[in-house]
Parts: C-alpha cells; sequence; structure tokens
C-alpha cells in the first residue's frame, strides 16, 4: 500500500465492483475517459479476473481513512501499457465519489502514483491523455509537472462536437528535481 496525508493507494478488490460499475456508468464521470459504452457487471468481473494475468498494468484503489479504522473507496488509478524495455508507461486516474472531486485527493493520488512509478518500479517516462474541455485537470497535470508533448486533433466525439486529446508526459529526472524542492 501506498500512504499519503490523506489518501491510501490499495489493491483493487472484488467488493468494489459495484463502485466502479456506478462510476463508469456516469455520463458525468466518463466523459473524461476513454470508454464510452455503458460496462457490464460481467465485462468488470471479467476485467477484474484478468488482471492478475496483466503484466503491463498495475491497477490501485484510491481510498480514504475513515474514523473508525476502515476505509472509503473514493476512486481507482493505474500504471498502464508499461513498456518494461523502454520503461515508459501511460497513467490514468479518475475519482468517482463526485463529493471528493475538486479536493485535492486525485493531485495526492498522482504524486504517490508517480513516486511509485519513477521510485520503486523504476520508470523513466510517463505520459497521459486528456481531452481539451477537461481544463482542471490540464491545470493540475501541470502543476505536478507534466508537459504538453502534443495534440491529437479532433480526436473524440462528445454531445456533437469533436474535441482535442492533449498528451502530457514528465520524466524521473523532471519528477525528482521537483519533489526534491
Amino acid at each position: 500500500m501506498l500512504k499519503g496525508e490523506r489518501v491510501i493507494l490499495g489493491p483493487v478488490k472484488r467488493k468494489y465492483i459495484e463502485s466502479f460499475l456506478k462510476w463508469f456508468n456516469d455520463s458525468e464521470i466518463n466523459q473524461y475517459l476513454v470508454m464510452y459504452r455503458p460496462m457490464t457487471r460481467m465485462e468488470e468481473e471479467e476485467w477484474m479476473e484478468n488482471l492478475k494475468d496483466r503484466e503491463d498494468t498495475i491497477h490501485l484503489a484510491i481510498t480514504i481513512p475513515n474514523e473508525d479504522g476502515s476505509e472509503k473507496l473514493i476512486g481507482n488509478c493505474g500504471i498502464h501499457k508499461i513498456d518494461w524495455k523502454n520503461r515508459s508507461a501511460e497513467i490514468g486516474i479518475v475519482i468517482g465519489e463526485k463529493e471528493y472531486q475538486n479536493k485535492g485527493y486525485g493531485t495526492e493520488a498522482i504524486e504517490l502514483l508517480l513516486e511509485y512509478a519513477f521510485n520503486t518500479v523504476n520508470l523513466n517516462r510517463i505520459e497521459l491523455t486528456v481531452y481539451e474541455y477537461n481544463v482542471r485537470a490540464f491545470k493540475v497535470y501541470s502543476k505536478i509537472g507534466f508537459i504538453e508533448e502534443g495534440r491529437k486533433r479532433q480526436f473524440m466525439w462528445l454531445r456533437g462536437a469533436y474535441h482535442d486529446a492533449i498528451v502530457m508526459s514528465i520524466l524521473a529526472e523532471e519528477w525528482n528535481a521537483k519533489s526534491k524542492k
């Protein structure tokens, strides 16, 4: 488990499937994700079953501690498409519980994930894709140290219009220089 000041990144558990289904089938949340089709319980269970066989992915649940010692699931994140030879990967995150959005939990989770990716997994380059209308996330990623590398023009269709996808990345040396400050 990875523990921050307010969030914990830990293993994904079967008991989280119900929350995942709620989030991924909510159009307010999935407009920021690559998924666009409704997610079925069978698909989510199959995805979870296949996690143990994936060597190119690390999925983590984002929880916060309750006063009674239990944990509240608020989102998930992961390192995807890990290229072990070139030490690069993509990351993604979702804070699915809406009352915990815009409160810094996602920022802390990404920072914990980057610390783990660079200093434990020994990756050198992390990239992500953010849609141009997700201004809040773009600002957070920029503040953390991600650099815009380019745009995929008119990459995705949402509510009657095409939108650009912005590709951003951060290198281990950039992260380590920033985190030492």
